[in-house]
């Protein structure tokens, strides 16, 4: 039995909803427990655009790269929930010996990663996180500076 024969317990084959939600922008109603994703997803769209300072500081340009970012990320979450439920491993090419990823993995899997990753540093999120945290630098800067207030210390 294929992947594609393979059946729920309602006579319709197994899928991962990833077209369906590419087409229309909505996670498919009869995948159970999806519905989260598409609501996760609404709220991920929300903190992106507040961390670019809220719907007035956004340009039609920074609007499109969340939005595709949002739908990537939608696709990475849509094969992860698949491949939670069925495996990795194809069980067709499985049974012949042979170990390859689900189609859903191997294919474009690798793209949508890309697409967000990149989508995020064009859009400067990665880089705000960063500002945030400390340096190498400071971090050694503070250490001497402990450092050398506790030579003093025991010299006074």
């Amino acid at each position: 039995m294929t992947d594609k024969q393979r059946k729920t317990a309602i006579g319709r084959p197994v899928q991962h909803g990833i077209y369906s939600f590419l087409r229309t922008g909505k996670i498919n109603p009869s995948l159970r427990g999806f519905k989260r994703i598409q609501k996760y997803l609404r709220d991920i769209e929300r903190d992106l655009i507040a961390d670019m300072g809220g719907p007035d500081n956004l340009t039609a340009g920074r609007e499109v790269l969340v939005k595709s970012t949002v739908q990537a990320y939608g696709v990475l979450l849509l094969a992860g929930a698949y491949t939670q439920r069925y495996s990795i491993l194809n069980p067709v090419q499985a049974r012949r010996g042979v170990i390859e990823l689900q189609p859903v993995l191997g294919k474009q899997y690798i793209a949508f990663l890309n697409t967000v990753r990149q989508n995020l540093a064009l859009l400067g999120i990665d880089r705000k996180r960063a500002e945030d945290a400390l340096t190498i630098q400071e971090v050694i800067r503070e250490f001497d500076q402990r450092k050398g207030d506790g030579a003093e210390e025991k010299r006074g």
